[in-house]
């Protein structure tokens, strides 16, 4: 029997590998394909969640704590059926989009299967350390894509991408660290019932780092200064993968934090992400007001 979980971090991880050893420039019609089927795993990996169901798969046939366990709800299940819907279409127009002498679709297609692979092992992981290493995956090939085009411009993009990647990932981590040392555990499963409104001031200072760290990669207010050069300089299927799936994936990691092990710490949370809104909405009227402006 297909598993859709294995099969939809697996499947892009082959096709990608496949793309490289093809050589600089090729392998869109490889990663179509995949990504079709992808669109066909996702779906009926859908299909299979109900109301309250959680579909999960012990790796190696070992699972937590010795192993490692991957699982589905309905939010990963449908971050997983958004990616890949996004990323076909994406892939159909990079194939017309990027021509034979584009310095910038020389390795594409492996740098967006290992990117998708990242994404869909994101989703699917149940435990905060295997959250980390696919963020990693996710922002190194990220950060690769935007500089693929070897101009000046997008490799000072890329470094300043890379750089706050990088700090967002080490706060991340530094908060898992911190919440290990406490619990023990880094299972989402096992942390539900053990942090509370009670929890040790670690585990509130671990959080704050953990929230605060997704909050750069995610670029929201106010740590959005690297995206608007990352965006600007890389080529716009890239720019589409970026904006649609990359930064969303760290959004979507917060509210996995804040439905999973740190629920309890909600309410204050909630203030504080509610206040940075406003502060952006406030800031992005005053710079537009400010444009105006200064070109009048």
């Amino acid at each position: 029997m297909v598993d859709p979980i294995v099969w939809l971090v697996l499947l892009p991880l082959g096709w990608a590998t496949l793309a490289f050893v093809r050589g600089p420039g090729r392998g869109a019609w490889t990663a179509i394909a995949g990504l079709v089927l992808q669109v066909w795993l996702a779906f009926q990996l859908a299909r299979e969640i109900g109301d309250g169901v959680t579909v999960s798969h012990a790796v190696g046939g070992w699972g937590a704590p010795l192993g490692i366990d991957l699982a589905v709800d309905g939010l990963s299940a449908a971050m997983l059926l958004l990616a890949q819907c996004v990323a076909l279409p994406l892939a159909i127009y990079a194939k017309n989009y990027f021509k034979a002498d584009d310095p910038a679709g020389t390795w594409f297609w492996p740098l967006a299967g290992f990117l998708v692979a990242g994404l869909n092992a994101l989703f699917v992981s149940a435990d905060l350390f295997n959250i980390y290493v696919t963020l990693e995956l996710v922002g190194l090939a990220a950060v690769a894509l935007v500089a693929a085009g070897g101009g000046a411009p997008q490799v000072a993009a890329a470094l300043r991408y890379l750089f706050a990647t990088l700090c967002g990932s080490g706060a991340y981590l530094l908060g898992v660290a911190l919440i290990y040392g406490t619990y023990g555990t880094v299972s989402i499963a096992t942390l539900l019932p053990l942090v509370t409104m009670e929890a040790p001031r670690l585990v509130w200072v671990a959080g704050i780092l953990m929230v605060a760290g997704l909050m750069l990669k995610t670029a929201l207010f106010p740590f959005h200064f690297w995206l608007p050069p990352a965006h600007g300089g890389a080529p716009a299927p890239v720019s589409a993968l970026l904006s649609a799936l990359v930064v969303k994936a760290s959004f979507y990691l917060i509210l996995r934090l804040w439905l999973g092990p740190l629920h309890a710490l909600l309410p204050t949370f909630a203030w504080g992400m509610a206040l940075l809104g406003a502060a952006a909405i406030f800031w992005g009227s005053w710079q537009a007001i400010s444009a105006v402006k200064l070109g009048a």
